[in-house]
């Protein structure tokens, strides 16, 4: 629980820093196909994300950008005789730089601090407890591409390739998640 309010108090400070001049903020939602590197046949998980963006200009070709999202992650494993699936909840923050490249294109680069909030599995549409399997701290590297219409909706991608291991027990399993979002800024 200490570090739960230790996240949110990093995410609170992030806010915060925003400049007075120049910033805004607004809702994110979208689509999340996530996967777990390095488990064996392992496949893409659908899942959503949705929560609330603030961003800050720094200059007119760049921008730094904080989210605070509630993010499905997870994965599936197609075997010969069964199949599972895991759902990874997470309270997401990804801290990311956008660099314009022209009118409202933008090459998105930086990382995300998750938070497992819950966890479930599926073998054979059995639930199956998996609590403790899963590390509660996830940091993942971002990049993405995304556009930015000047009536204040965003369009984006991301890829975010884990950083942290999954697990405690086992080596070399890595998350993975591609992201599209749909945004609108005030």
């Amino acid at each position: 629980m200490k570090k739960f309010i230790l996240f949110l108090a990093a995410a609170t400070l992030s806010f915060g820093t925003l400049s007075a001049q120049g910033w805004a903020w607004g809702p994110k939602a979208g689509m999340t196909l996530s996967t777990a590197n390095g488990f064996a046949n392992a496949e893409l998980k659908p899942g959503f994300s949705a929560g609330l963006f603030f961003e800050s200009v720094a200059c007119n070709w760049f921008v730094i950008e904080s989210d605070l999202l509630f993010s499905m992650q997870g994965f599936k494993v197609d075997g010969e005789n069964t199949d599972t699936s895991v759902t990874l909840n997470y309270i997401s923050m990804p801290i990311l730089g956008k660099y314009y490249l022209m009118d409202g294109l933008n090459l998105q680069m930086g990382a995300s601090f998750d938070y497992l909030i819950h966890t479930g599995a599926k073998i054979d549409d059995k639930e199956v407890s998996v609590k403790g399997m899963f590390n509660k701290f996830n940091i993942q590297l971002l990049a993405g591409l995304a556009y930015d219409f000047d009536f204040g909706l965003i369009l984006e991608g991301r890829y975010r390739y884990g950083l942290t291991q999954l697990t405690p027990d086992a080596d070399d399993i890595y998350s993975g998640m591609l992201q599209v979002s749909v945004g609108w800024r005030f």
